[in-house]
């Protein structure tokens, strides 16, 4: 339809963009044109709504409110609003060097499983994204979802369904009209009801359902019987259709496709990191089979050995445990570890028995000697520590510390912003050497990130600062929050972990 005698491919100029031409006009909503941005020499997309809307004043108002939210929207995974012309109903975005992921389906039939869970882990990072801006795309398809020549996936049509109250092809019904494809849209907006961020969540369900499979779950003769099907048929699970999909994530398929809101998953990012933890096994075996060595060592190794080893054991089976309760030889390692360590414990509480009365005598003879001097004080550190006596640092460790002040004393070793040994009891005689042996526990590293420097980051509930920042951590598992958002990492030995929120 002619603007005001000129169609787009006459403009020359829209809002300082150059309209170089049409790359395509099959969508029922808007045409996709070519451009340029002169102000900084790039190219770009510009995606116009068809001319019929054109003269729509409230069209135009919730056009103008929408594109100023896309705007503010900037993540790898969704195509950038630039600008935008209220007066020509245009959005301006960045071009994309890639094909629609139909366009893809209908060239190469199917894409292996690998890569369709990654490009949906992908799309869910940045519907989660949005969301968190509160905004809802409310027509995720393949059509929308474009995969770039340098393999990444990036979202579209934001907001556009938003803008027009309404989706190609789809009839109104008696609540309004549908914003979604029929095939692909959640049961709450068929029925007109508040759509919410678990509207997308279903969509995608569908498209993985579809990448996975090679079908759509919900298909009829027309329009109206697949938004029936859409509302009372349950899916044929995944694995029944394609045998390589895994229980798991059939069951994960179906749980997003619920057809009441509250039993998906809660948010894009639960959905994401569903998938990812079938894209990246558990190290549950990995716990386990070292929990198995260092059980097995044990017997081979002399007292204070065989307790590090066992205690070693205990921990990695109970981190196996925690990956997956379910492995019946990591519950028999640990009560083993335990029992062995409990026998030694045993055997410790009888020499300590034996020995209380030398002991005593010890400590009352150490009473008598001690009076008005100094000693010295050997600490030694696995790794070098700052030595705290009687909560003032007196230097650092390893070292022979001269003059300490005859009488009891507390002392503990600290690794700035790392670790900090208990308070220990000492007691320095007058002109003698006490050596003590402290051990700085292993640890590694992890960077936490996030998509908007400053956020608040705790560690194990303790406030450590904002992002970007890194932290070096004690083996074993912790937990990070920011963002309302909990993880659960396990560090390793000399780990350098990148967590992003």
């Amino acid at each position: 339809m002619p603007e005001n005698g000129k169609t787009i491919d006459s403009v020359a100029q829209i809002h300082g963009f150059e309209i170089i031409g049409l790359i395509s006009n099959k969508g029922g909503m808007a045409d996709v044109y070519e451009a340029y941005q002169l102000s900084v020499g790039r190219r770009v997309a510009a995606k116009k709504i068809k001319s019929r809307f054109l003269h729509d004043e409230n069209i135009k108002s919730r056009f103008e409110k929408e594109a100023k939210l896309l705007g503010q929207l900037n993540h790898a995974n969704i195509i950038q609003v630039i600008d935008y012309s209220n007066e020509h109903l245009t959005l301006f975005m960045e071009f994309i060097e890639g094909k629609p992921l139909d366009e893809i389906l209908a060239d190469k039939g199917e894409l292996s499983l690998d890569e369709s869970l990654r490009i949906i882990s992908e799309v869910l990072a940045g519907l989660h994204y949005a969301h968190q801006h509160h905004i809802i795309h409310r027509d995720i398809k393949p059509q929308n979802i474009f995969l770039t020549d340098d393999g990444r996936t990036k979202i579209a049509d934001f907001g556009i369904a938003s803008i027009l109250g309404g989706s190609e092809g789809v009839p109104a019904t008696e609540n309004g009209s549908w914003a979604g494809t029929p095939s692909y849209i959640s049961p709450e907006q068929i029925k007109g009801e508040e759509t919410g961020p678990r509207a997308d969540i279903y969509s995608t369900g569908i498209t993985l359902y579809r990448l996975v499979t090679g079908k759509l779950p919900f298909v009829g003769d027309d329009v109206l019987q697949t938004a029936v099907m859409q509302l009372n048929e349950i899916p044929v699970p995944p694995q029944e259709i394609a045998r390589e999909i895994s229980a798991e994530l059939s069951r994960i398929i179906l749980q997003a496709l619920a057809k009441s809101p509250e039993d998906r998953f809660s948010t894009a990012l639960a959905f994401k990191e569903a998938l990812d933890r079938l894209r990246y096994p558990r190290k549950d075996k990995a716990y386990l089979r070292e929990a198995k060595a260092e059980w097995e060592k044990s017997g081979r190794e002399r007292l204070t050995a065989r307790k590090r080893r066992l205690l070693n054991s205990i921990k990695l089976s109970q981190m196996a445990l925690e990956e997956n309760p379910d492995l019946p030889e990591a519950k028999r390692i640990l009560n083993d570890a335990r029992e062995d360590l409990k026998r030694i414990k045993w055997k410790e509480y009888v020499i300590l028995g034996v020995t209380s009365l030398v002991i005593v005598g010890v400590i009352a003879y150490l009473i008598l000697l001690l009076t008005s001097g100094v000693g010295k004080l050997d600490v030694f550190t696995n790794e070098a520590a700052d030595v705290y006596l009687d909560g003032v640092k007196i230097g650092t460790a390893p070292f022979v510390f001269q003059n300490i002040p005859s009488g009891r004393h507390k002392i503990a070793v600290e690794q700035p912003g790392f670790y900090r040994s208990p308070d220990k009891d000492i007691v320095v005689g007058k002109g003698r050497l006490l050596t003590l042996n402290e051990v700085i526990p292993s640890g590694g590293m992890v960077m936490v990130t996030s998509l908007r420097p400053g956020i608040t980051v705790k560690i194990d509930g303790v406030d450590i600062g904002r992002t970007p920042l890194s932290k070096k951590l004690i083996v074993g598992r912790h937990r990070i929050e920011a963002a309302g958002i909990a993880r659960d990492v396990v560090i390793q030995e000399n780990d350098n972990l990148n967590v992003v929120f």
